[in-house]
């Protein structure tokens, strides 16, 4: 495997960024705290990307923390203002934006587990998370952790967790899944923001894999059953019951 430093130079991808995405500057640095507080730091001065080779305080969902390997993995988030008539529908789409930028890389389908979870292989390769109102009205802090060239976990996610490298014995260039993930990112903000989500509702489905079989869903307490239909406006199972998307903590096969 080739050394995982060979990566594209930040001038070549900043030049991709801003010849195919919204995403017309980047930002690039050694470590920090987290890339969600860098994106958040004044000035807050259109859309941009920020990455990390290293976060010493990374984070996901509900404060839970994000480990990463310095210099292998990648630790990105995009700032991106766009009004969304259907914000919920960001969260159910990013997930599908990081499986369709990681797939051609993989040779083979990722699932995607709600809320914010991306799988390969029964292992979570990749996690999301969306921060609102932390740098201005309709800008959306999109952070995006995904698990690229390291080949060891601590003790704790061994069982869990997996690499493109472990996987794939394949050598990522972050910088170029980095213009990738734009890229799937940037389609999905236009589809949402102008009300076309018929296809990113079709790949979530596709993704999830969950429709026909039984199901636990955690919306204000357990509930069991055979989930008949989800779209980004909720879940609805065979008995009829539905839970709005946005009230879904959790959904598992049962």
């Amino acid at each position: 495997m080739d050394h995982p430093e060979a990566g594209a130079p930040d001038a070549v991808v900043t030049a991709l960024l801003q010849g195919t995405t919204r995403f017309h500057r980047c930002v690039h640095v050694p470590t920090c705290a987290s890339t969600q507080d860098l994106a958040a730091a004044p000035p807050i001065d259109g859309d941009a990307v920020f990455w990390a080779d290293h976060q010493t305080h990374g984070r996901g969902r509900q404060q839970r923390s994000w480990h990463d390997e310095p210099g292998v993995d990648l630790a990105v988030t995009f700032r991106a203002t766009a009004p969304l008539p259907q914000p919920i529908a960001l969260a159910a789409a990013l997930p599908v934006a990081v499986a369709e930028a990681v797939e051609p890389l993989v040779g083979r389908g990722l699932r995607v587990k709600w809320p914010n979870d991306v799988y390969l292989d029964g292992h979570k390769l990749s996690g999301v998370l969306v921060d609102s109102g932390m740098a201005g009205r309709d800008t959306w802090l999109i952070g995006v952790g995904v698990n690229c060239n390291r080949t060891r976990f601590p003790p704790e996610l061994e069982a869990t967790a997996t690499s493109i490298a472990i996987a794939c014995g394949a050598f990522v260039d972050r910088g170029m899944l980095l213009v990738a993930l734009a890229q799937r990112l940037d389609v999905a903000l236009r589809e949402i923001a102008a009300g076309r989500l018929a296809r990113l509702e079709a790949a979530f489905r596709d993704r999830l894999g969950l429709v026909g079989r039984r199901v636990v869903i955690d919306a204000g307490g357990e509930h069991r059953g055979e989930l008949a239909a989800i779209d980004f406006a909720g879940a609805r199972l065979a008995s009829g019951a539905v839970f709005p998307l946005a009230h879904v903590r959790a959904l598992r096969q049962q």
